[in-house]
């Protein structure tokens, strides 16, 4: 399965198979996703992806979790929410993602 939407529904328009995409809005908890804000659904995909990702899939799924993390922040998520979504420590969140010029990617 595809890491993001995005690219599900960009190879669903480029072999006009669309079932891959329809089992990702079936599979989508959607009650769930009424009480949470874009921002924190779009960290619990991107963190989800980042965990699946095999080697190659590192750099572009690392790098959609920084974004994510970003627009969190901008979003005004607290950082003891991204690291309860990250499973890890809000220090260690803090550290890998507070300055935009450190590569969380590379750790």
């Amino acid at each position: 399965m595809s890491s993001d939407i995005r690219q599900i529904i960009a190879q669903a328009e480029a072999s006009g198979d669309w079932d891959e995409a329809a089992n990702w809005c079936e599979d989508f908890d959607w009650e769930r996703a009424e009480g949470i804000p874009a921002a924190e659904i779009y960290l619990e995909t991107a963190a989800k992806a980042a965990a699946r990702a095999t080697e190659q899939q590192a750099a572009v799924t690392g790098a959609q979790l920084v974004e994510a993390v970003m627009a969190a922040r901008d979003d005004g998520t607290s950082w003891e929410r991204i690291a309860e979504v990250l499973g890890i420590t809000s220090q260690a969140t803090q550290q890998r993602y507070d300055t935009p010029t450190k590569d969380p990617v590379a750790r």
